[in-house]
């Protein structure tokens, strides 16, 4: 007989928790798929990235209670101090914090050994925002939406100086260093993440100054929507129009592909790159999302 909320006797130390495997692949989207106390924050990655035909997960840990699957975790390591948590549902009618708690406890080491120092998450569904506080999240930072419903395409405050020209694989080094310039490590893309997100964008600029890349963007359309997903300029080559350079080869993109609204995200203090996207008609919706972090065990402070 299944559980229910008010069973109390369920503690982490009666779950079994292991690293998925291929073969449970039906299991994971069955439970982040049709569970009501879901988080998903994939983007342009599937669990097929994380599943091995030889070997188990090295990135997602599957929780059973008498073999029955109750909760999964999804937190891969990303060459950066800070991973992120980008799926984790409980199975309905199961008391959330001791299945977390458990993934929580199988996942820390392995992420911790291979070199993450804090765990953040989106705590966009509520339910994630009341549980993770009570199991050692802190709120680290906010993002909020900005989207534009208008074609319009203002002309320049400034004219920027640098080329811009299609990405190439043979950028993804450079990308990488700008990107870590540009970002605190909570927002760092790894070499294999830019690597992966040039092969599945649609549009993936550089911006270049005497042939160094000096800045990038890249942008999605789905759904009939176009959203800028990434936009950084190296520290050294700001003020100088190239955001704004970039910003206009992303919506000029997005208005070939006809999408409609465009939208994006930024922090909420990140407040001149909001002065620019407010300048292209673009005006904060919706409710901000926190980020939650927590310091993994045996990480120092």
């Amino acid at each position: 007989m299944q559980w229910t909320l008010n069973r109390p006797s369920l503690t982490p130390d009666a779950l079994d928790v292991q690293p998925a495997l291929a073969a449970d692949r039906p299991v994971l989207v069955d439970l982040t798929e049709h569970s009501y106390r879901a988080h998903f924050n994939l983007d342009w990655w599937a669990f097929d990235n994380w599943l091995y035909s030889d070997r188990p997960s090295d990135a997602i840990w599957l929780a059973r209670y008498q073999r029955q699957p109750v909760g999964v975790l999804l937190a891969p390591y990303d060459d950066a101090p800070v991973a992120w948590l980008r799926a984790l549902a409980v199975a309905d009618n199961w008391p959330v914090e001791p299945i977390v708690t458990a993934l929580l406890a199988a996942a820390q080491p392995a992420l911790h050994r291979r070199g993450a120092e804090r765990l953040s998450v989106l705590a966009h569904p509520d339910w994630l925002l009341r549980t993770m506080p009570r199991l050692g999240f802190a709120a680290e930072a906010e993002v909020v939406t900005f989207r534009k419903s208008d074609r319009a395409l203002p002309g320049p405050a400034r004219v920027g100086t640098a080329a811009i020209r299609d990405a190439t694989f043979d950028d993804v080094p450079a990308v990488t260093a700008n990107d870590h310039a540009a970002f605190e490590p909570l927002w760092w893309h790894s070499a294999a993440s830019i690597d992966h997100i040039l092969r599945t964008v649609p549009h993936f600029v550089v911006a270049e100054i005497d042939r160094q890349v000096v800045g990038h963007a890249f942008t999605d359309v789905y759904g009939g929507q176009g959203h800028l997903i990434r936009l950084a300029v190296h520290p050294h080559y700001q003020q100088r129009g190239i955001g704004e350079q970039l910003l206009i080869e992303s919506l000029s993109y997005q208005l070939r592909a006809d999408a409609y609204p465009y939208t994006l995200n930024t922090q909420r203090d990140n407040t001149p790159s909001q002065a620019l996207y407010r300048h292209y008609g673009y005006h904060e919706v919706g409710r901000p999302v926190a980020v939650l972090t927590r310091l993994l065990d045996g990480a120092s402070g």
